[in-house]
């Protein structure tokens, strides 16, 4: 039968069992006293310089609570216990504690471990913030170091802290959040200072992650240091200055990122890949999720497949880590991620091929359904097989804008049996079919690009400018009008980079050269000043116009033959908008209408 101890014994042998330990150190002088019945404290430890405990060396004192609990298991590194409420209010308008308990074994009482936690008036806040109708709370305490030189890193800092934010005892610290919006914040600054022996220190990063550390504000015009709100964990997280890495042959450059805790190391590989190693543990613990984005899968599943077949990394140019013992939190099928691989491949090599620069976000196809619908498409496109489409019309051909995640794509449709809704599906830009438009009672051959409305440029996924410009010429010698088509085709591509958020520098770019091209090679076709009012309108969306460039437009608004439309842009892109207004006015009312639709309007004052 175990032997059951009153509550002075358990108290008396958990103050020992403190006092010996702050008894090792050089700089620490105790003061607790066995069964002590002071509310809230057991004690004092007064803090000196140095091991001379000279009245004129002491630093400051702190305060203690000593507590002790039995336990069946004393060796652990953490342990938790329950503080009254009113306790904790009392150590925060002190300026904080020291909390201790000591875990005493039930079956041998010789045998003790102290934990403690420093319960500074910040972290007193972080305990009770939203719990102050409790009447306690349940702090966790860490395994008091053996060693004199850590009791005495933890006491010292522990002071020196709690100085610094008692006077902020009633003021709320700062929020994490708002560090990098406030216009007040000086600088952010800790400090910590570390007893070694002969000032053998560890590196920084293992020194900030095995003390608890403090961050400050210093504010504009504030001679304090203002504490920042508590960080539940310290975390160093490491993302640039990687060497790249080889995996069974294949590199990843800029492919990692490290976050460091006290207890384990955290290597994140791209989007998906983890892998966790637990200090002084064996192996490492694996998790895996897929990212939406269909390159990033690829990558990472590639990735994923060649680490558990090879259990090899290879950092930089010859440093080689075995990673053991691989333990992943779900079972992970290598032959069905294989086959999953490649699917992802044809994927992504189908959307080359339709010349789709932007990533494909697979994560968004919401079902298998939409996933099966892609797959068909990737079997029919370009006329590979006929596939059944519902349509109503009797039509030989369709436009279809086809919505797939987060691509819109243009398809044409081109009938195979229109009574069985039979059709041969075709990459819009890809169809060598001839298309016709008609512009007011002309019917004529056209570009491709002539069916195009402005959010087409700024919507297709499958757009292809480049081809752009090669439209217009191979059909010069067919179509005397395709000059004029090109004209006003250019005037829908400044519609769309005006009202595209990022004003794409493609869209520019291919109005720019379809504008020079009609300038230079459309002879009589067109009207020279609608020619040069375009192209400089073109170019006076990149940058101011050169005084020869002014020249060309000031000559056509003094030209007595030029027409008022011309001579009201050419002021306009002048900047000459007074004379522009007036001009302006001087049209008859559908002659306005139709100048606030073309796209020169953008430069109205």
């Amino acid at each position: 039968m175990r032997k059951k101890y009153n509550n002075k014994q358990i108290e008396d042998w958990a103050t020992i069992a403190v006092k010996d330990c702050l008894s090792m150190t050089d700089t620490l002088s105790q003061f607790i006293k066995e069964n002590d019945k002071t509310p809230s404290w057991d004690g004092e430890v007064l803090i000196y310089k140095s091991n001379r405990t000279d009245k004129k060396d002491i630093i400051g004192k702190v305060t203690v609570q000593v507590k002790g609990e039995m336990a069946d298991n004393i060796n652990r590194e953490e342990c938790s216990f329950s503080v009254d409420m009113t306790d904790l209010v009392n150590y925060k308008n002190d300026g904080g504690t020291i909390y201790f308990v000591v875990l005493i074994d039930k079956k041998n009482p010789s045998k003790r471990k102290v934990f403690y936690d420093t319960l500074t008036p910040l972290k007193i806040d972080y305990y009770i913030k939203g719990h102050k109708n409790q009447n306690s709370r349940v702090i966790k305490l860490k395994r008091l170091p053996v060693d004199k030189y850590s009791i005495q890193t933890i006491f010292y800092n522990f002071y020196q802290d709690s100085k610094k934010q008692h006077s902020f005892s009633n003021i709320p610290p700062i929020k994490l959040r708002t560090l990098s919006s406030s216009n007040d914040i000086v600088e952010i600054t800790s400090s910590l200072t570390i007893f070694s022996p002969n000032k053998k220190l560890s590196s920084p990063i293992q020194t900030f992650l095995n003390n608890e550390v403090y961050w400050y504000a210093k504010i504009a015009n504030s001679p304090i240091l203002h504490p920042i709100e508590l960080v539940s964990e310290m975390k160093v997280v490491s993302k640039d200055g990687f060497p790249p890495i080889f995996v069974n042959g294949d590199r990843y450059d800029n492919y990692m990122s490290e976050t460091q805790t006290k207890d384990d190391i955290t290597i994140q590989f791209g989007e998906s890949t983890t892998l966790v190693f637990i200090k002084n543990g064996k192996g490492a613990r694996l998790d895996y999720r897929l990212t939406g984005m269909l390159r990033n899968r690829i990558k990472d599943l590639n990735f994923i497949i060649s680490i558990i077949e090879t259990g090899v990394i290879v950092f930089g140019e010859n440093k080689k880590v075995n990673l053991g013992q691989i333990h992943a939190n779900t079972p992970f099928d290598i032959i069905s991620a294989k086959k999953q691989l490649e699917s992802y491949k044809r994927i992504e090599q189908f959307w080359k091929s339709l010349q789709v620069k932007v990533d494909f976000d697979i994560g968004n196809i919401d079902s298998n359904s939409s996933l099966e619908e892609l797959y068909l498409l990737m079997k029919s496109i370009n006329g590979k097989q006929a596939i059944h489409i519902n349509l109503d019309g009797e039509h030989t051909g369709y436009l279809l804008h086809k919505s797939m995640s987060n691509f819109q794509i243009l398809l044409f449709l081109d009938a195979v049996d229109k009574k069985k809704s039979l059709y041969k599906v075709y990459n819009f830009f890809d169809y060598k079919g001839i298309f016709k438009v008609a512009r007011g009672n002309t019917e004529y051959i056209a570009s491709h690009y002539s069916v195009l409305s402005p959010d087409d440029y700024i919507e297709l996924s499958n757009i292809d400018l480049s081809k752009m410009l090669p439209s217009y010429k191979i059909l010069t010698d067919r179509n005397v009008n395709i000059f004029e088509a090109a004209n006003y085709d250019l005037l829908n591509l400044l519609f769309a980079y005006d009202k595209h958020t990022d004003h794409p520098i493609e869209i520019h770019n291919t109005a720019k050269e379809i504008a020079s091209w009609l300038l230079n090679e459309s002879a009589d076709n067109l009207h020279a000043e609608i020619k040069m009012i375009n192209y400089l309108q073109t170019i006076k969306r990149e940058r101011e116009l050169s005084a020869e460039e002014n020249k060309r437009l000031y000559e056509i608004s003094e030209n007595e033959n030029s027409s008022l439309m011309f001579k009201l842009g050419a002021n306009l892109l002048l900047e000459n908008h007074k004379v522009a207004r007036i001009q302006f006015e001087q049209l008859c009312e559908q002659d306005q209408e139709a100048f606030r639709s073309f796209p020169i309007y953008k430069f109205w004052k």
